[in-house]
This record gives C-alpha cells, structure tokens and sequence, in this order.
C-alpha cells in the first residue's frame, strides 16, 4: 500500500477499480504512476490476485475512466468474476 501523508487519510472515500487478474508488477508500476498522480489521491492499494485496485482519496471516478481504468460500480466490495 502506498500512503501519502495526511492526517485526513482515515475517514478518507475509497473508490475501487477492477484490472486484469494476475496483473504483472511492471504493469502495476505503470498503473500506480498514473494513479498517484491524479489530484485528490491519498493512498493506492494493489490486489493482483483479485485484479482490484482501491483507491483512497477524494479522487474523480470520471478522472480515473480517462486513465484507461474502469471503475467497479459495486465499490470496495467489488469482486470481479
């Protein structure tokens, strides 16, 4: 997990984003870049196995979409097939 400091970060929203299962740790370098990047984002959380990334922060779904990333609409419960 890759936290930022904030004092805010504990009652932060999550936003959860499905991705490829079995995803390569060069491919999550890759994603985390432009993820992190993105205004609002306070802290990433990679599952490879499960293929979700959960995003904390008070980032935009819709910024998010533009990075090639699909946001799960059943949020941090989202458990992709």
């Amino acid at each position: 997990m890759v936290e930022r400091n904030d004092p805010a970060a504990d009652r932060t929203r999550v936003v959860t984003v499905a991705l490829p299962p079995g995803i390569c740790r060069r491919c999550v370098r890759a994603v985390s870049r432009r993820v992190s990047d993105l205004p609002g984002v306070v802290s990433l959380e990679f599952d490879g196995d499960a293929g979700l990334l959960r995003v904390g922060g008070e980032v935009d779904p819709a910024a998010l979409h533009r990075t090639g990333l699909t946001v799960c609409p059943a949020g941090p419960k989202c458990r992709p097939d």
